[in-house]
């Protein structure tokens, strides 16, 4: 693999959960009036092993609160699509994914893009354990019927090793806070933009 195309790959690696909300012309996030969340889901992903012939990813399990059209449905849909990130990245599996994405969300094609090229370059991706947990839930905006969720994410450090075992791209752990913003579509969750809030 020519060495520019190594470096372009590592750098749209990069985006580890980070920077990679919609634009300026993705909906306008809702009114500040919130309300906290406490407790809101925690789900906590294994810790990665590599897709091998002799080994499966398992993906993450669909919450029954998804089926809920109010704020709990919104925050158990967050939560889950964010864990979808490390399941879509180890397998190439992306049908669940691009079923919950928007067609305006920038990240979530950026992330599918990203899950793709690893899948297509044979590469593997491993990851110690990822926590994601709702942070705090917005009202509803009665304009855009969005619903915004703020999500904390624990990312553990991330690794990704071409088929020879080398290294290509690697990140240590993080934390941060994801805007999640959703809207309901067909009585079905769908992902419309996410941006990093951690510093907002």
């Amino acid at each position: 693999m020519p060495r520019a195309t190594l470096a372009a790959t590592a750098v749209g690696l990069a985006a580890v959960l980070l920077l990679a909300g919609c634009g300026p012309d993705g909906p306008e996030p809702p009114p500040a009036a919130s309300e906290s969340t406490t407790p809101g889901p925690s789900l906590s992903a294994s810790p990665s092993v590599s897709p091998s012939p002799t080994s499966t990813v398992a993906p993450p399990e669909r919450p029954v609160e998804m089926d809920d059209d109010g704020p709990a449905g919104a925050e158990a849909a967050a939560v889950y699509f964010l864990r979808l990130d490390d399941y879509i990245m180890k397998t190439g599996d992306t049908a669940q994914w691009e079923a919950m994405s928007h067609k305006e969300c920038d990240y979530c094609v950026e992330r599918l893009e990203q899950a793709q090229e690893i899948a297509d370059h044979s590469y593997a991706w491993t990851n110690e354990l990822t926590e994601v947990r709702v942070q705090e839930s917005y009202v509803q905006d009665s304009a855009t019927g969005l619903q915004r969720v703020d999500v904390a994410v624990s990312q553990g450090a991330v690794t990704v090793t071409d088929g020879s075992g080398d290294e290509v791209f690697q990140q240590d752990a993080i934390e941060l806070v994801m805007g999640v913003e959703l809207a309901l579509a067909d009585e079905d969750w769908v992902i419309v933009g996410i941006t990093n809030v951690t510093d907002s």
